[in-house]
């Protein structure tokens, strides 16, 4: 009995010690936490921002991202809620294969519709990375990423140059004061005209 005990007792201690040298320096994401704050408009596609995987292994490795609720729902920052659609986050590419002790970048896109519902919303959601399976043991690394969207939108306000403007058949508007100018110019020519027959006849 006591054998047996000794022996279970070993193994579970091996498994232990083999899943932390597993973890250990496998792979890492920088940086843990992101955040997109947008101004008086939405940003659409590419942020800009991304996420760095690094590889500390000395054989490449898979890894492939996917976007999830905070879970549990508890762990989420306070003052901040969950995105509506989280098809509206996506992040490029979906998987790559690392180098050994080497990184690569995913970057992020958005495409949030501008609804009013959408104004000044604090969103948390998770992008998650993983690297392909070994054996039973599945290693993630999870990064925070929060989205600050516009308290209010702000349009460029166009209405006093179209008033100021004439659309020809082809949908070319050609502002007022230009065409003002050339009408000016075509008659004083041709006033010129007329002052230059006068002198001669």
């Amino acid at each position: 009995m006591n054998i047996s005990k000794t022996l279970i007792l070993t193994v579970t201690f091996l498994l232990f010690l083999m899943s932390i040298f597993t973890c250990r320096g496998d792979f890492g994401v920088y940086p843990r936490e992101l955040s997109i704050t947008m101004g008086n408009e939405f940003v659409k596609g590419n942020t800009l921002r991304y996420v760095i995987v690094q590889n500390g292994n000395d054989y490449g490795i898979n890894i492939s991202r996917y976007i999830d609720h905070p879970v549990p729902i508890s762990d989420m920052r306070p003052n901040k809620t969950l995105i509506p659609d989280l098809s509206w986050i996506n992040v490029k590419p979906q998987w790559q294969i690392v180098p050994p002790h080497s990184s690569v970048a995913f970057y992020i896109y958005l495409d949030i519709p501008e609804k009013e519902e959408n104004l000044n919303q604090h969103w948390e959601t998770w992008i998650t990375f993983k690297r392909e399976k070994i054996q039973f043991i599945n290693i993630e690394n999870a990064v925070r990423l929060y989205i600050d969207t516009p308290i209010e939108l702000i349009t460029n306000d166009d209405q006093s140059s179209d008033s100021l403007s004439i659309s020809t058949g082809d949908q070319i508007n050609i502002p007022l004061i230009d065409t003002v100018i050339v009408a000016i110019i075509v008659t004083l020519i041709g006033i010129g005209f007329i002052v230059i027959r006068k002198k001669k006849s």
